[in-house]
């Protein structure tokens, strides 16, 4: 059965076209999936009880079954796991900063890039999630938010430039006026560093922002956390970047997960500035949230030197606090946890003769 989610509003129009319905239901559906969020066809009361449990029969309305929910005491950051139909597993954030709300969502169920401070890396990629998975994610965190969002990013799970066509078309869903009717100057997609997809980006005008995960202000030491830099290099990448405002004049925000004794030092923070000044840009610091004890958080004093040295630049200049940390909410992190509870469960059923499942 499908699920309706991955249908366009084209798609739709086309279906009940071969049922013989008018087409103004399409949009009647459309609107109730995404704009109501209806989670049962029997709420479509605008349409004939025989049309909806046709409806009922040929599609689902939800395809997620939540695995586990942590909400942080700290500061309400939540985090989810999900499974999906096919049994993989996927995670989003909650993340309440102020008056900013910000749903992080995955784009791939694993990734194929291997960040050396990421979860999600050691998964390998799986698969890639579709449009209509992409957005039932919204739909979920929608209905337990404390608030409505004020920011949707393609930070989670996956590479969202490898999966291109499919979060291009969940963003423009979200974005969509009889869809989520999310604002597109609301939506970024963040990105390791795939130039084609920059490019592309660039080429199709994309009215969402771009992300740019730099992580390290030299090759080599981009190279050691971030093997796609073997692929796309630092100075290729600058170059894409500074392409991409030239043909789009929206302004690029570069990410800087800062590690502890590998790149806080002032040296790197002036490389930062060299080779970021050429381009409008606005520059993200984020303390590292990691378990993995190769890859610790600087100190405040450390973060607060590093963030002035940059800041001494003439672009906006901000410090991401470690939401969630107290509940492991960095990518992967809930799944890992999930797998490992899994996998000893399992172990310990063979051991006392039952199947644990």
């Amino acid at each position: 059965m499908k699920n309706i989610l991955n249908l366009s509003a084209e798609e739709l129009e086309t279906y009940f076209k071969e049922s013989g319905e008018p087409k103004y239901r399409a949009r009647q559906v459309y609107q109730g999936v995404f704009q109501k969020a209806y989670e049962d066809f029997a709420e479509f009361t605008n349409l004939s009880k025989a049309l909806r449990q046709k409806l009922a029969q040929d599609f689902t309305l939800r395809s997620f079954k939540e695995l586990d929910r942590i909400t942080s005491p700290i500061d309400q950051t939540t985090k989810l796991l999900w499974q999906l139909p096919d049994g993989l597993k996927i995670e989003g954030v909650i993340i309440y900063e102020g008056k900013r709300v910000t749903f992080c969502i995955s784009s791939q169920v694993g990734c194929a890039l291997d960040c050396k401070f990421c979860a999600t890396g050691k998964m390998g990629w799986l698969r890639d999630l579709t449009a209509g998975e992409i957005v039932e994610q919204v739909l979920q965190m929608k209905k337990l938010a404390l608030r409505p969002p004020t920011n949707i990013v393609f930070m989670g799970m996956g590479e969202p430039l490898l999966n291109y066509d499919e979060v291009m078309r969940a963003a423009e869903i979200l974005a969509d006026e009889e869809g989520v009717n999310f604002s597109r100057k609301k939506i970024t997609v963040s990105t390791s560093g795939i130039i084609p997809g920059i490019r592309r980006m660039a080429e199709e005008n994309q009215p969402f922002k771009l992300a740019v995960s730099l992580n390290a202000s030299d090759q080599n030491k981009r190279e050691r956390v971030m093997p796609v830099a073997r692929k796309y290099p630092l100075s290729e990448l600058m170059k894409a970047a500074g392409e991409y405002y030239q043909k789009t004049r929206k302004r690029i925000t570069f990410e800087y997960v800062l590690i502890a004794g590998f790149n806080d030092s002032a040296e790197d923070a002036r490389n930062l500035v060299k080779i970021t000044r050429r381009i409008p840009c606005k520059i993200n610091i984020i303390p590292v949230n990691s378990e993995d004890p190769e890859f610790s958080a600087p100190s405040p004093e450390s973060v607060a030197r590093f963030e002035q040295a940059v800041q001494n630049s003439v672009y906006a200049v901000t410090v991401r606090n470690r939401k969630g940390w107290d509940i492991r909410a960095a990518c992967g992190m809930l799944y890992a946890s999930n797998e490992k509870t899994r996998v000893s469960a399992k172990r310990k059923g063979r051991q006392t003769g039952c199947e644990t499942r």
